[in-house]
């Protein structure tokens, strides 16, 4: 995020919550259901989430022009929550969310909670406004949460992890949504070097990335610029792009092979069949499911 903002809890946060919030109630049935968003968000983006005309208002007729962003938001975290628990069936006990904001999995863990431990990783400031609302929302953290401060740009993501308790030796699963755009390639390299170094054989790791302009659609230019600035004026400037290609080299690097790659195309086929409610997702953006190779080497 810009340096100046750093004490500052991520604006971006509470947009994507507010927008998980508005899904529950508005889109039927919903494509995934967070029955905590509206309690997480600010009381001004809650009144506009649950009001009609204020949810128009602010959606369609202020931001109608970023409404595919919104459809994305919702996609990636279903996309992400079903591979979760698909690896969960297999064997993993550990995840890891890395960029967390407001996300609010280890209040909807269900069945889970026994299972697995819930690291959530992010920005000092986003995670102390989180903090919060999880003790007001729950009346206390979920034991099987640990809250994990870091600085994608400065701090040590690995070494942070195994100060809080990460076994290096179980399989986890690495959420990695709405964040890699807004760092450097530098920190993007560096984070996914030390995931590789944290990650037992059987690990995933989900994550969104932003393509480059050139791979844009012509009809898709609009709406990227009016992203791009929207972002940039509320100080968290998207800054990284990667093609599909350029990806999974990346990941090949650090010893994680494909299972899985969504396009806005492949997104809209899986999830929007027959849906009217809701516009495509954003044509500049796709998420993947990637998982460690067996035999790679991990730094101890």
């Amino acid at each position: 995020m810009a340096t100046e903002h750093k004490q500052k809890a991520s604006t971006t946060a509470i947009l994507v919550a507010a927008i998980r919030a508005s899904h529950l109630i508005w889109n039927q049935p919903a494509i995934f259901s967070d029955t905590y968003a509206l309690q997480m968000v600010t009381p001004f983006w809650r009144q506009v989430a649950k009001n009609r005309v204020l949810n128009w208002l602010i959606k369609d007729a202020l931001l109608g022009v970023l409404k595919p962003i919104h459809t994305e938001a919702i996609l990636r975290v279903r996309f992400t929550e079903d591979r979760l628990r698909e690896a969960v069936s297999g064997g993993v006990g550990q995840y890891v969310i890395l960029g967390a904001g407001l996300d609010t999995f280890s209040l909807r863990q269900g069945d889970l909670a026994g299972r697995l431990r819930i690291f959530e990783v992010d920005q000092p400031a986003s995670q102390g406004m989180k903090r919060e609302r999880v003790t007001a929302v729950n009346g206390s953290v979920p034991d099987n949460l640990t809250f994990v401060p870091v600085d994608f740009e400065t701090d040590h993501l690995d070494e942070a992890l195994r100060r809080s308790g990460f076994d290096a030796d179980t399989p986890a699963f690495f959420s990695w949504l709405g964040t890699t755009y807004y760092l450097t390639g530098k920190a993007i390299s560096d984070t996914l070097d030390r995931i590789s170094s944290l990650a037992a054989p059987g690990s995933h790791i989900v994550f969104d990335y932003k393509y480059p302009r050139e791979m844009v659609p012509p009809d898709g230019i609009e709406f990227t610029e009016k992203l791009e600035k929207f972002v940039a004026r509320r100080g968290e400037p998207m800054i990284s792009t990667f093609t599909p290609d350029d990806m999974k080299a990346e990941l090949a690097r650090v010893g994680f092979e494909e299972v899985d790659s969504v396009s806005p195309a492949e997104a809209t086929e899986r999830y929007l069949q027959g849906r009217t409610d809701m516009p495509a997702p954003a044509p500049n953006f796709a998420f993947a499911l990637f998982a460690k190779k067996p035999g790679k080497s991990r730094k101890k």
